[in-house]
């Protein structure tokens, strides 16, 4: 008799399969997931019969005799939706179920909005994205700490109408299915150890720089938000004459430039221009101040970079590197994002693909391969892809 335990096992380990491989036959699952062909034709016709996969029919090419009948997810027609609502820009991503990409959207965040007026703008936006499809699950990254319970936003400085809760509660009531919510850090750190540059890692930090400042922690294969949401909001610690966000940022530099006297644009314009110095020197330091607080508190295998400022910040901090080695003596390896601009999309569609799956008693999917699928199939960041027709 399989034990309950047993049991869930054996659908999840078929159901990984299925999602990193897209297709498949009990063949071959059986060998790749070690479980006997009985127990992979057992597990496969209880999902078939829920409706969960789908036979698609003799794969091509499996010779004479018994054709090998080609297993993969079914519900194409069920969509799940990532969103990273970020300072200036937002990313949408919409896939069906199996994780395959039918919307993708990159627009300008509207910043001056009311909350009631930007909640609506969001919520619409998905909606047209989903088109026809049945939403089951949103997830949205959002650029402050979410209390886990309450959905509370707070040190949001950048979008402040999104702070406290009538934000997520108006997002969550209008959207159908399940929406859940997230700091935009925590999104992107998901995605990079899914299918980035922390894949593999049981460990590791993020540092997300753009507009705003972020870290997020990813620590003995979880990532640790902490009883309120605040884990990570290291952008509000002092530092020199304000805190670490108002000096390393991209607003914050821009800000700080102007207060010297110098007309820029953006942080861009500043590292293009090498000045003013002073704010390029103590955003530099700011930087591998932080690194070293996140390497001493949580001894991560990998500090990933992510954020539209942090490649020209990284290209500055090679020449202090060797100060790394000081306070541990394996120092962890800096790496810039591997998934750039869509990482926190990515991160929040992951996100709501672990929601979903969780109703069917899958708690640890291994979507290494959905993710690294996602990646390619997305077109140019203000591209989109219109969602078929069921």
């Amino acid at each position: 008799m399989e034990s309950s335990d047993a049991r869930l096992a054996n659908r999840a380990a078929v159901l990984n399969e299925l999602l990193s491989r897209d297709t498949a036959t009990r063949v071959t699952i059986a060998v790749r997931t070690g479980l006997s062909k009985a127990t992979v034709s057992r597990v496969t016709d209880d999902l078939i019969q829920e409706g969960l996969v789908r036979e698609n029919g003799p794969l091509p090419g499996s010779g004479p005799g018994r054709q090998a009948l080609a297993l993969s997810i079914a519900g194409e027609d069920k969509y799940v939706c990532g969103v990273d609502l970020g300072g200036s820009n937002t990313r949408f991503l919409v896939t069906d179920v199996a994780g395959r990409v039918r919307a993708w959207a990159r627009e300008a965040t509207p910043r001056t909005a009311t909350t009631a007026e930007t909640a609506r703008w969001l919520t619409d936006r998905v909606t047209a994205l989903v088109g026809s499809g049945e939403l089951h699950v949103t997830a949205i990254g959002l650029p402050g700490a979410v209390h886990p319970i309450t959905q509370s936003v707070r040190t949001v400085p950048n979008l402040p109408q999104v702070a406290g809760t009538a934000f997520t509660e108006t997002v969550a009531a209008a959207l159908p299915g399940t929406t859940i919510f997230d700091n935009d850090a925590n999104v992107a750190l998901l995605g990079e150890v899914t299918a980035g540059a922390a894949r593999g890692r049981g460990t590791a930090v993020m540092i997300s720089i753009g507009t705003g400042l972020g870290a997020s922690v990813y620590l003995d294969g979880r990532l640790l938000t902490g009883r309120t949401g605040a884990v990570g909001e290291f952008g509000v610690l002092p530092y020199a004459d304000g805190t670490l966000e108002s000096v390393m940022s991209g607003a914050g530099m821009v800000d700080r430039a102007r207060r010297l006297g110098f007309e820029v644009r953006d942080a861009v314009q500043i590292f293009d221009r090498g000045e003013p110095q002073a704010v390029l020197r103590d955003a530099t330091a700011a930087l591998l101040s932080m690194v070293t607080t996140l390497k001493v508190a949580y001894e991560p295998e990998v500090v990933v970079l992510g954020g539209g400022v942090a490649p020209r910040l990284a290209a500055r901090l090679d020449a202090l590197s060797w100060l790394l080695d000081d306070p541990t003596p394996e120092p962890p390896e800096i790496a810039l994002s591997t998934l750039g601009d869509p990482a926190g999309a990515i991160g929040a569609l992951v996100a709501a693909l672990h929601c979903h799956y969780r109703a069917f008693d899958i708690h640890t999917p291994d979507l290494g391969g959905v993710a690294t699928t996602l990646l390619r199939s997305l077109p140019g960041e203000e591209s989109h892809v219109p969602a078929p027709s069921a």
